[in-house]
Formats: structure tokens, C-alpha cells, sequence
């Protein structure tokens, strides 16, 4: 009996990736595609694994990764966008497409301190929801939280294109980089976010040669044969890693941090700005609608009924608010287009839509300006010191933004004079149109031809309106002033149904074109901070590996045909993690990092287990020492009945391999001790029998299942001290539980 026991082996769809909490008992899955489904599972027992969330990917998912907190989960697809889930309610919390293509891999790492909440956040009103109608603007709003988080972390995505996106707190990139020589697989930001791995597929030359076939790109070859004769067989397979200086990530966190929490609270008020300056247009222009029907169906009777033909709309309401009686225009609109009722509703819908601009731009707009300006002086006051100019914080573009702050200001003081004046016109116009339509209900012997002298009573005592009222609509009558209202839907200007779309209204009138320029403004700042970034990252050392799928070596008469294999067996599969680096070397002239590669390469003597560390001393001016090389390969047997087929590093010290004997047809999770396996800075490496190991130093667990022969996949969390296994062929996932001590095995039945 093994050293560890099988937890649980339930049924599963035909999974993608799957990934463990590293903080809680929750295993998230993604299912492959057509169905392209992100589940959350807390494995209990066989009988206890209840699903807590299901969520449809609509780009269909690509990859997956919980963040270090355990709380939020990302999720790549292959339309290259990146979904950020809550771990608990399943809700988006953000989403963006950063890639152009599939995004391939996530690292997300733990950096730090963050950056707290300004102290002026809790003195400004905060941000309330938009109501989306006038009908519930007095409702009791929502607010909307924009609370930085408890600590600093780093998410690295990249794509098939070989576009890497590193971003803080996984929702606002900081910096991105290009590396079209390779087609990734894997990403790997080291923990104290210095040094960056990426792995990968070389991408052809235009000469028709590898990438990686240039003399300065060192191989990691297999004593087998050259890799000529392993192409041209077509049995092996190239990957590249390649390591990038990301050093001003760890010198610069604390001004990334603050940096990266200001500039994205200023795109998010910003983007606040624009879903209420659109859902104000949206709710105007739909109010505004009906009255300017209704305004054209009297322009309209207007040419129909009107004798002269120099007579306008301004004209007849002019005469109608002198005489007191309508004309024959008017008459005809108000007993054949028109009911009283009808224009007491229309009169109800324009002002409370006039009342709902009026509380947005107060309540809403105005806050959010206030917000906008706070965040520009915190990043103006950053902006003067060196360290926060050389991550790219620009005070140009800052300046730029204040007076594009300042000038949305005055617009909003603009739209609410011009509401006002609104009001007050409108007010009068129905007041008038409602007078005559009651006048010719109750009045049945009033002709359109019988204009009766009426010049008695003031207009604004006959319409129960104020004089000023009646004065500014006398004014705008003979200013010919627009019926529809346009200057207020002019102000706010029309809602932009794709954001590339130019703006039909001026930029110097329009609320939704200065917002536009505003916005467009904001996110150039957030580039500027990622090129500043890229410049400052350099390639310390690239290596290229030779290896094939350890496939070929369970059934070489079938390795190479038609044969479909399991997935992940079918291709390489490269684990790597960066080493943790002793506290003291942080005062040090050179800072080493050591990263651990480890896959199963296929043999003629069976599958075997090669792992490379790849030592590197990064001086503190960016320059790198050639780096240190070593290798270790480990076969089960000599006969190739034994095959090592699957490998992930579990903690530090220990690797897990699938060991599966040919012999004895069975199938087992190993736990190797590193320290046991001798490692060779000379090539070629020799090999290490399974035999020669100490016997303290591989933990084996119990067979496991016949489903689990061909495995395709295998995932470890040292934290939660589990491994689990997955059959594709199967639809089984095996979990084990690779911390039960000889006690807890005892006690089970």
C-alpha cells in the first residue's frame, strides 16, 4: 500500500484545464469546447463534491488561474479576452481584450503592499448608480465601490502571438511586451517579480530556419540524436524559454502600486462618466421623441391649412399668445392631431425628463468631476518626483486631462442654464396649447375663421404662467428659436454605440465627445506607463529543448500514425517554476534566481524524467552573467518497461510524477525528493536509475484505477496538499491527498 491514499475519483466532463484553490478545498474547471463552460467544485469525498457555480464562456475558454487570495478566478479564451470572476458569486467583476489571439497561459503572483484609499475619498459624495428612468430617479441608489485591494498583485497573460500583458491587481496593465519569435505555452513571473519566463514553440525564420537555430541560442539536447535527425523524423519536438528582465517591477511596486491605482480609478470615473452622460441620452432622446412628433404633426397642419405661405410655426404661436384665439392651423392641430389629455402627458413625460437631467448632472456628473479632479492632483503631486517619472507617468498628460476635466465641467453648468430655459418654454408652449384645446372642447360655437378680440387679460394671467415665463417665450418666438429642443440634446449629444465611433457633435459642445476625449486621454496615460515599462525590460538568457512526448514511448508501433492520443500526452508538456531565493542575497551585488524545468521526455528506453535548473546572476545594473546550467534525468528501469509520463513540481523541494509499469500494468503518483537525484552542469547527463534512489526519498501512493492508464493530465497544490489526475479517454478525475500521514491511513476502512 502506498504512502498516500486516493481521496476521491469522480466523473468529469471532458475537461480543458483545471486548476486548485491555493487557499480553499474549491477546484475550478473549464470544459472544452463546444460546451466551453468555467465551473467551480469543493471536493469533499466521491459522494460530496457539490458544484458551487457554473458560468458559460461565450469566447470559448482557453486557460485559467486562481489569485493568490483564492478569491477571484481568470479566465483566457480564444478570442484573446481576459475575465476576472468572483470565487463565490460567479459575477464578473472585470473584464478586457488585451490579446488579438488565444490567450494560452496566466501567472499571477503576489507583490507586496498596495496601495490604500486616498483620505479624500471618504470627504467627496461617493458614486451613485444612474437610474435608467425618470420613473425611479428617486430611489434609493446603489453605490458603486472603487476600493483599491489589500495587497499588490501581478497578473502576466500571454497569447499564441507571443503577446505578454502584465497586470496589477490583474485588471490594469502596467506593462506589455512583444516576443514574436515564440508561440507560448507557458508563463512564469518569479516571486519577487524580477525576472520573467516564457515557454514556447519557436516560430520559423524568414530564411525557412528555426528561430532557436541561431548561434547564440544554446540547446538542451537529447543524447539520443542531433535535432536535425529528430526533425527530420519528425519524432522530436522544439520548445524555448526564454528569460525576460522585468527588474523595475520589483524596484518600482510601491510607485507602480500607487501609480496603477490612481490611473485606474481615473479610467473607471471616467467610464462612470460616460454610462450616465449615455443613459442620460438615452432617457432624453426617448422623452424628447413624442414632443418633437408631436411638434412636426403641428408643422405639418401648419402647410396644410395655412393660406399664406409665409407663414411659420413661430408666427402662429405669436399670433395665437396675442390674440388669445388660435389660428386655423393651430385649430386644426388641436382638433384632429391632438387631446388635452395627450398633451398633458407629453407635458408630464418632457419635464420629468428635464428633472432627471437636472438630478444626473447634479448628482452624478458633477460628483464624478469632483472625483476626477482629486485623483489628477494626487497623480500631479507623484508626477514631480523622479521615481515616478521613470515608470512613465507623464505631467503633460495630466495637465491635459485637467483641462479636459475642467471643460466637461462648464458644459454640465451649461446643460443645466440651458434645462432651465427649457423648463420655462416648454412650460409656456403647453400651457397655450393646452388653453386652446380646453377653450375648443368647451366652447362648441368657436370657429377656425372667428378670431374674437381678447386683448383684455395679459398672457400670463390667461395661461396662469409668470411673466418672465411669457417674456422669454415671446423672445425665443421671435428669435425663431427650435420647437424640438435641440439645444439640450445637442448638449448632451448622441450615446456612441461602438467607442471607436466619432462623435456626430463638436467636441467643444458635446457632454458624450468631451468624455470621449477625456477617456481617450485617460487610457493614453495607461499606455504611456506600459511602453515606459517595455523599454525598460531586456532578454537575459534563452535556451532551446529538445524533447518528445513521452506518447511514443508506451507504443512505438503507434506513435507516429493516425492513432488519436490522449490529450496532453499527444505533445510536450514543460512544468517550470521559479526557485525561492535566500533571504540574504537581498543586500547582495547580484541577485540569483534559479528556475526548475521538469518534463517527461520520450525514449527508446521508456519515458523518462529530465529535469534543468537555469541559474541566473542578474546584476543590479541590468547586465546578466551567462547562465549556469544544470541537469538531471531520472528513467524508471532500464528494460523500458517503466514510464515516467506525467510531471508537475510540487513544492521546493519534491516533484510528482505519474509512474506507470508495464509489467505489472499499474498506474501510481510518486513523490520524488530532489535532493536525491544528482544533478550535472556537464553535458551529456547521465542517467539516474529509480533503482539508485534512497528509499526515504520517493513516496508512492496506491495503484490507481485501470481508467487512469492513460492519463492526459495532472495538477498538484503543495498549499492544499493535493494532486489530481485526470483521464480524458476516462472523463475521470482522481484526487489524492498527498499529505495523510500512516495514522490517518490506518483509521480508514
Amino acid at each position: 500500500m502506498g504512502t498516500f491514499r486516493i481521496f476521491s475519483d469522480r466523473s468529469a466532463s471532458d475537461l480543458d484545464a483545471f486548476e486548485w484553490n491555493p487557499t480553499m478545498d474549491l477546484l475550478a474547471c473549464l470544459t472544452a469546447p463546444p460546451d466551453s463552460t468555467m465551473s467551480i467544485y469543493r471536493l469533499l469525498s466521491e459522494d460530496q463534491s457539490p458544484k458551487l457555480l457554473s458560468e458559460k464562456i461565450t469566447g470559448v475558454g482557453s486557460a485559467l488561474a486562481w489569485s493568490p487570495c483564492g478569491r477571484r478566478l481568470v479566465v483566457g479564451d480564444r478570442l484573446g479576452g481576459v475575465a476576472i470572476y468572483d470565487g463565490e458569486s460567479g459575477a464578473v467583476l472585470h473584464a478586457r481584450r488585451s490579446h488579438t489571439e488565444a490567450v494560452t497561459a496566466f501567472c499571477w503572483v503576489e507583490c507586496g503592499a498596495g496601495f490604500e484609499d486616498p483620505a479624500w475619498l471618504q470627504l467627496l459624495p461617493p458614486l451613485l448608480s444612474v437610474p435608467s428612468a425618470p420613473s425611479n430617479m428617486f430611489a434609493e441608489p446603489r453605490e458603486e465601490v472603487l476600493s483599491s485591494p489589500a495587497g499588490l498583485t501581478l497578473l502576466a497573460s500571454v497569447d499564441e502571438g507571443g503577446h505578454v500583458v502584465i497586470a496589477a491587481g490583474g485588471t490594469f496593465p502596467v506593462q506589455v511586451q512583444d516576443l514574436p519569435s515564440l508561440r507560448p505555452t507557458a508563463i512564469q513571473l518569479s516571486p519577487d517579480c524580477r525576472c520573467l519566463a516564457v515557454l514556447g514553440h519557436p516560430r520559423p525564420s524568414e530564411s525557412g530556419a528555426a528561430a532557436c537555430d541561431s548561434p547564440g541560442t544554446p540547446s538542451l539536447l537529447s543524447p539520443r540524436q542531433s535535432p536535425a535527425k529528430e526533425d527530420k523524423a519528425g519524432k522530436a519536438s522544439g520548445l524555448t524559454v526564454m528569460v525576460l528582465d522585468v527588474r523595475k517591477l520589483a524596484i518600482r511596486r510601491r510607485e507602480l502600486a500607487q501609480s496603477a491605482s490612481l490611473v485606474e480609478r481615473l479610467s473607471a470615473v471616467a467610464a462612470y462618466a460616460q454610462q450616465a452622460v449615455d443613459t442620460l441620452a438615452n432617457v432624453w432622446r426617448s422623452a424628447a421623441s413624442t414632443f418633437v412628433n408631436k411638434m412636426r404633426a403641428f408643422f405639418d397642419c401648419l402647410q396644410a391649412y395655412s393660406g399664406d405661405p409665409d407663414t411659420d410655426v413661430h408666427s402662429e404661436l405669436l399670433f395665437t399668445l396675442c390674440t388669445g384665439n388660435p389660428s386655423d392651423a393651430l385649430h386644426a392641430f388641436l382638433t384632429r392631431q391632438t387631446t388635452p389629455q395627450q398633451l398633458s402627458r407629453i407635458e408630464k413625460g418632457i419635464m420629468q425628463a428635464l428633472d432627471y437631467v437636472d438630478l444626473v448632472t447634479c448628482t452624478r456628473l458633477q460628483v464624478a468631476v469632483q472625483h476626477l479632479l482629486a485623483i489628477l492632483q494626487d497623480l500631479k503631486a507623484c508626477s514631480g518626483r523622479q521615481r515616478f517619472k521613470t515608470i512613465g507617468l507623464d505631467l503633460e498628460l495630466l495637465l491635459q486631462l485637467e483641462v479636459q476635466t475642467l471643460r466637461f465641467a462648464s458644459l454640465s453648468e451649461h446643460l443645466l442654464l440651458e434645462c432651465s430655459q427649457a423648463r420655462s418654454f416648454a412650460r409656456t408652449l403647453f400651457q397655450l396649447l393646452l388653453f386652446q384645446a380646453q377653450k375648443l372642447t368647451e366652447s362648441a360655437e368657436g370657429t377656425p375663421s372667428t378670431r374674437p378680440d381678447n386683448r383684455g387679460a395679459t398672457a400670463s394671467v390667461a395661461l396662469g404662467t409668470k411673466n418672465e415665463d411669457v417674456d422669454c417665450f415671446v423672445a425665443a418666438m421671435r428669435g425663431r428659436r427650435s420647437l424640438e429642443l435641440e439645444e439640450v440634446s445637442q448638449r448632451i449629444g448622441k450615446p456612441q454605440a461602438k467607442p471607436e465611433a466619432k462623435p456626430e457633435a463638436t467636441s467643444e459642445e458635446s457632454l458624450v465627445a468631451q468624455l470621449a476625449m477625456l477617456a481617450t486621454t485617460a487610457e493614453g496615460l495607461g499606455q504611456r506607463l506600459c511602453t515606459t515599462m517595455a523599454r525598460q525590460s531586456c532578454k537575459l538568457a534563452e535556451r532551446h529543448l529538445e524533447l518528445a512526448p513521452p506518447w511514443r514511448s508506451l507504443r512505438p508501433e503507434l506513435a507516429w500514425s493516425d492513432v488519436p492520443s490522449p490529450r496532453g500526452l499527444g505533445r510536450p508538456v514543460v512544468h517550470m517554476v521559479w526557485e525561492d531565493r535566500v533571504r540574504q542575497e537581498e543586500l547582495a551585488e547580484t541577485l540569483r534566481e534559479g528556475l526548475r524545468l521538469v518534463w517527461c521526455d520520450g525514449t527508446d528506453m521508456g519515458a523518462q524524467l529530465v529535469l534543468a535548473r537555469l541559474h541566473l546572476e542578474v546584476g543590479r545594473c541590468g547586465t546578466a552573467i551567462q547562465p549556469e546550467l544544470e541537469m538531471a534525468k531520472l528513467s524508471a528501469n532500464t528494460s523500458g518497461s517503466g514510464h515516467l509520463l506525467l510531471c508537475r513540481s510540487y513544492d521546493a523541494a519534491r516533484v510528482a510524477v505519474l509512474l506507470q509499469d508495464g509489467k505489472l500494468m499499474t498506474t501510481q503518483v510518486c513523490l520524488i525528493d530532489l535532493s536525491a537525484i544528482p544533478f550535472r552542469k556537464e553535458l551529456p547527463v547521465p542517467l539516474t536509475l529509480w533503482t539508485e534512489l534512497p528509499q526515504d526519498a520517493v513516496r508512492q501512493s496506491e495503484p490507481l484505477p485501470e481508467s487512469y492508464w492513460w492519463a492526459s493530465s495532472m495538477r498538484v497544490m503543495s498549499q492544499r496538499g493535493v494532486c489530481s489526475v485526470y483521464s480524458s479517454r476516462a472523463r475521470r478525475l482522481l484526487t489524492l491527498d498527498m499529505e495523510a500521514d500512516e495514522d490517518d491511513m490506518e483509521d480508514d476502512p
